[in-house]
């Protein structure tokens, strides 16, 4: 069997695909593709920030907060990142941590009007490897990146004082 490409042919269906291809890009981000994502920062906010060192010879430390959204919509915590911690990862101070814990703010959602606590001796972050310059009584950094790329800055002081075991 012989298969015929005609030369017309086959060039108009790559330059369809040509032209198509970055509006099908846009569809494919849930962010634009869901209402009052593009904004979540003005939604969020955070509050009863706190960080303890938890060990100092593996330079860890926890974080602690309560994050709430104001919004109508719900928003979806994608990433946290500070230039402080080399890993940032989820951690339940009494339960063995999984995959499902440890990615825990790479997919967290929001619901719309609703408070989150994360505490001491509860879900918290974990600042894992902890930058050594970083001193007691330091302001720390940190970026929370929402579903359609919206970020919201959070900075907590470093206080040795109250740290955890």
């Amino acid at each position: 069997m012989k298969i015929r490409f005609r030369t017309g042919y086959v060039t108009a269906v790559l330059a369809t695909l040509t032209l198509t291809a970055p509006a099908m890009a846009e569809d494919r981000d849930p962010g634009n593709a869901l209402p009052g994502q593009n904004d979540a920062q003005k939604d969020i906010t955070i509050t009863d920030t706190s960080m303890q060192v938890i060990g100092r010879e593996n330079h860890m430390a926890g974080v602690y907060f309560t994050i709430r959204n104001d919004g109508a919509n719900a928003h979806l915590i994608t990433d946290v990142r500070s230039p402080a911690c080399r890993t940032l990862v989820g951690h339940h101070s009494d339960q063995e941590s999984t995959s499902g814990t440890l990615t825990l703010f790479t997919h967290l959602s929001l619901p719309a009007h609703t408070t989150l606590v994360f505490p001491y001796g509860g879900y918290h972050l974990r600042c894992l490897d902890m930058d050594n310059s970083v001193q007691p009584g330091q302001d720390v950094s940190f970026t929370f990146t929402f579903l359609g790329g919206s970020t919201k800055n959070m900075t907590v002081k470093l206080d040795p004082a109250q740290a955890a075991p």
